[in-house]
């Protein structure tokens, strides 16, 4: 199968109340999470606090009334991603850019949005997944552990994935944790789980972790 290369990035947006935002209509495709206020378009609401959209075409919005916090997670070609990181916004946060390999025809990728949450102490078992993605701490507190080095992260705090690399994530033991993700998987797991637990112990022990979806489609 032929692959190609291509970014995913993540950044952030921060609108002051009816401000439009300044982010560039979309080169590739890109899922947006209104982490705070709400999101307009065509004066009608868009995006509530909390909610997820995928885009591939070209739009124009704005924030309401109590602005708007926005995460982006975004496919980017190599002959766009220069302009995107060359950006210089006090609006925007760019926090990381990844290459990764997808395969020429779109339609063989899917895109996931969903959330990982953790009770007190919950953890999930060292593994891996079938595609690479980006990870973002909504709540609590969590400490990612992959073969060379060791991550905590609080709220906010966005890392990447390459889904090859075994890792275990510890959640924090006082407070419920949880994270929102975008990952790039290969078609056919569309409704299904893109988890391999590494150890064959630890496959029949409870799972603690949680999931709730918000995306999970085909490139288009």
């Amino acid at each position: 199968m032929k692959k190609i290369n291509i970014y995913l990035n993540f950044y952030k947006e921060h609108l002051s109340p009816y401000s439009r935002s300044k982010y560039i209509k979309p080169f590739n495709h890109v899922v947006i999470f209104c982490r705070g206020g709400d999101l307009k378009k065509d004066r009608k609401i868009f995006l509530d606090e909390g909610e997820v959209a995928y885009i591939h075409t070209p739009l124009d919005f704005s924030a309401g009334e109590n602005g708007a916090i926005l995460w982006f997670w975004e496919l980017v070609d190599l002959e766009n991603t220069g302009i995107r990181l060359a950006r210089n916004d006090a609006t925007y946060d760019t926090e990381i850019s990844e290459l990764i390999s997808i395969p020429q025809r779109l339609e063989d990728s899917l895109i996931r949005c969903d959330t990982v949450s953790f009770p007190p102490s919950g953890c999930a078992f060292t593994h891996t997944h079938a595609g690479p993605g980006i990870r973002v701490l909504l709540e609590g507190g969590i400490r990612i552990d992959g073969e060379e080095s060791s991550s905590l992260y609080k709220v906010g705090d966005a890392w990447f994935e390459n889904g090859i690399e075994p890792v275990f994530a510890q959640a924090n033991k006082k407070t419920s944790s949880s994270f929102i993700r975008v990952i790039i998987l290969p078609s056919e797991f569309i409704g299904k789980t893109s988890i391999t637990y590494v150890n064959e112990e630890d496959l029949a022990k409870p799972k603690t972790q949680m999931y709730r979806g918000y995306i999970d489609e085909p490139l288009k």
